[in-house]
Order: C-alpha cells, then sequence, then structure tokens
C-alpha cells in the first residue's frame, strides 16, 4: 500500500528493531526467561519480535528497490547514564512490561520469574557494572 503512494523514484525508509540482538550485564536466568517470554508472546499474538532482520526480504518483496540495509546499534554503560536511563529505562523496560500479562495468559512464565527478570532487568542499568546493548535496522527502499 505504501509503495502505491509513492512516486516513480520516491524512497521509503523503514526503522525497526530485533528483539534476538538484546544483551545485557549482569544477566540472569529470570532477566532472560521475562525477555524471552516478550519475544514468544509477541510472535503468539501474530507480530514479528525479530522484524529488524527481515527488512530487506520485506521490502524487496514489496517491490521496492533495497538501496540499503543497516544495522543501528546501541551500547550504553556507566558512561552515559543518560543513554542507559533513556534506552533501557524508557523504552526497553516499559515494552517488556506490556507483555506481562500476555505471557502469563499464554502460559510461557510465571509471575514470580517474570517480575524478578524484570526488577533484575532494570538493575542492569544501574551502575558501576551495567551495561546495554540493542540493534535496530534501517532500510531504504525505493519504488
Amino acid at each position: 500500500m505504501l509503495r502505491e503512494v509513492l512516486r516513480a523514484g520516491g524512497t521509503i525508509t523503514v526503522i525497526e528493531g530485533d528483539h534476538g540482538s538484546c544483551f545485557w550485564h549482569p544477566e540472569t536466568q529470570e532477566s532472560l526467561k521475562a525477555w524471552h517470554s516478550l519475544i514468544e508472546a509477541q510472535a503468539q499474538l501474530g507480530h514479528d519480535p525479530l522484524i529488524g532482520r527481515r527488512l530487506y526480504p520485506l521490502l524487496s518483496r514489496a517491490g521496492f528497490d533495497v538501496k540499503e540495509v543497516s544495522p543501528r546499534w546501541v551500547y550504553a554503560d556507566s558512561n552515559n547514564l543518560a543513554l542507559m536511563d533513556g534506552v533501557l529505562n524508557k523504552i526497553i523496560v516499559p515494552m517488556t512490561e506490556t507483555a506481562r500479562q500476555p505471557a502469563l495468559e499464554l502460559g510461557l512464565i510465571d509471575e514470580v520469574t517474570f517480575d524478578k527478570g524484570l526488577d533484575d532487568l532494570r538493575r542492569s542499568g544501574m551502575p558501576p557494572d551495567g551495561t546495554f546493548f540493542y540493534t535496530w535496522f534501517k532500510a531504504i527502499g525505493i519504488k
């Protein structure tokens, strides 16, 4: 549909994340289980939590000439607390929180594990040892 509204030579830019690219420290079994329950809940609800890695074939199949696809990663640690807060506390943790109810209802995880995992994920953003990494993909297609 978007292709139809573009003039010949017009471009589309798509930026999507890839939840399979997320890493943090300190990592706990519970934080991994909470994050993976987000991925599985999204998949079971018909979403694609790994869509970033599929931008090239999606745009290509939609009839676009794909000019480029490039990873845009973010890494944060104690050297940049504002970035850590912005990415982890304002994007990743709230997004994971939204998966709590669906993940519980789908039987993917129990309440205690999810809640501890979310707390552990939150703590990975704390100095001095917390680190966080995630990748978005940016794709540009031409009609």
